[in-house]
C-alpha cells in the first residue's frame, strides 16, 4: 500500500477511537452563537468538515 493510504487509515482509526470515547457534552462557541452537544457529534462534524475542505483543495 502507499504511505498516504496507510496514514489516512491510521488517522481514521484514531478519529474513530476519539468518537467512541468522547460522549460528554461540550460547549461550542462560534462567532455569533454557542451551543451544547454531545462531544462525539461535534467532533464528527468537524472531521467531516476537514475532509470536505481537504478534498476540495486537492
Amino acid at each position: 500500500m502507499q504511505k498516504r493510504v496507510l496514514y489516512a487509515l491510521l488517522i481514521m482509526a484514531l478519529s474513530v477511537l476519539v468518537l467512541i470515547f468522547s460522549r460528554a457534552p461540550v460547549e461550542v462557541n462560534l462567532i455569533l452563537f454557542k451551543f451544547r452537544a454531545m462531544g462525539s457529534l461535534v467532533y464528527l462534524a468537524f472531521i467531516a468538515l476537514g475532509i470536505t475542505i481537504g478534498v476540495l483543495l486537492r
